[in-house]
């Protein structure tokens, strides 16, 4: 239905005759994006350019997970041009803004900071213009949900022994407004136990050697350096803010294992916001075909063995998710999307 203009249009009838030409045409003719029923989407990215936002800047992790896949991606779209673009800046809004603002043909999209982005946009951050639940999901690439841990030495050696306890837990994290941030906000506004929260460490790196000089009592972090610091440490982990155990702890138990009805109902879609961390989106109002078809792309190409190897040897995991997969998990963010400001108060 692109490219049909009123201009040059000579209709020679009554008001009847135009209300006709407007039923034929369909509410799809004033929609730039619109695409035929009958349109192959495989056909649609024949000799196109498929640009791929990095919302931060070359040689880092989400920089890493598009770059070293598009050669797996070329594989399932030999026809289609594809180039890694990074839009750094505003902790990865200025990129995420740009994905949401792309025309909405399905040649744009990009790999954002799920968690970051949701949070920006429910605690009211500067600058955002995109809404977490319009976005076209493609899926996800990788997830590292966070991980909560006690210094080798700690009373705590549990998370039970957290909420139980009588004295003032201290967590040590690194910054305000990190993602630790804001899962140590939710679990001390969620569970009722004497907490204080220190945000003031320059780095995670900083929070875990005040926890190591037991300066606090609790640190938090992305499942990797979590698991890292436990296997190194022997910090004992004690929850893993997602839906699923972590792979390299399965032993340590996760966030919904926790609290009665409503507190878990509360948590819920915190452990699905992390276990959606690197995901692959792109504007509102993507035709479905089209989303569907580079959607399955991106998930074999992502799925390949010698990808999941690279990005092994670059210390990033790879859990592709699929979209219908990825889009059912988002569901329980997008429901809570308005209590989630609630939660994150602090």
């Amino acid at each position: 239905m692109r490219g049909l203009h009123a201009k040059g249009l000579m209709l020679a009838g009554t008001a009847a005759a135009a209300a006709l030409v407007l039923a034929a045409c369909g509410s799809d003719a004033a929609s730039p994006t619109a695409g035929s029923e009958d349109e192959d989407p495989a056909a649609f990215y024949e000799g196109k350019t498929l640009t791929m936002i990095v919302p931060y800047n070359p040689g880092g992790g989400f920089d890493s997970y598009l770059r070293l896949l598009v050669p797996y991606l070329e594989e399932q779209l030999p026809d289609t041009t594809i180039r890694v673009e990074n839009q750094p800046g505003g902790g990865g809004l200025i990129g995420a803004n740009a994905v949401y603002q792309a025309e909405p043909d399905g040649l744009t999209v990009g790999l954002i900071n799920y968690p970051g982005a949701v949070f920006a946009e429910v605690t009211g951050t500067d600058g955002v213009t995109f809404e977490s639940t319009e976005w076209t999901q493609y899926g996800r690439l990788g997830a590292l949900p966070p991980l909560v841990y006690t210094a080798p030495d700690s009373e705590y050696t549990s998370f039970e022994d957290i909420l139980d306890a009588s004295d003032t837990v201290k967590f040590g994290l690194g910054g305000v407004g990190s993602d630790a941030y804001y899962v140590a906000v939710a679990i001390s506004n969620v569970f009722d136990f004497p907490h204080e929260i220190i945000g003031g460490y320059p780095g995670s790196n900083e929070a875990d050697a005040a926890l190591l000089a037991g300066e606090v009592d609790v640190s938090v972090n992305s499942g990797g350096a979590g698991v890292l610091m436990v296997e190194g440490s022997g910090a004992h982990g004690v929850v893993a803010v997602s839906n699923e155990p972590l792979e390299q702890l399965p032993d340590v138990p996760v966030i919904g294992d926790f609290g009665d009805d409503s507190q878990k109902e509360q948590l819920a879609p915190l452990a699905s916001i992390y276990d959606l961390e690197r995901m692959v989106v792109g504007p509102p109002g993507v035709p479905e075909d089209r989303a569907d078809f580079l959607a399955e792309a991106i998930f074999a190409a992502a799925s390949e063995s010698g990808y999941a190897e690279e990005m092994e040897a670059a210390s990033y995991p790879v859990n592709a998710l699929n979209r219908a997969d990825t889009m059912e998990l988002s569901s329980t963010v997008n429901e809570s999307i308005e209590s989630l400001a609630d939660l994150l108060a602090d």
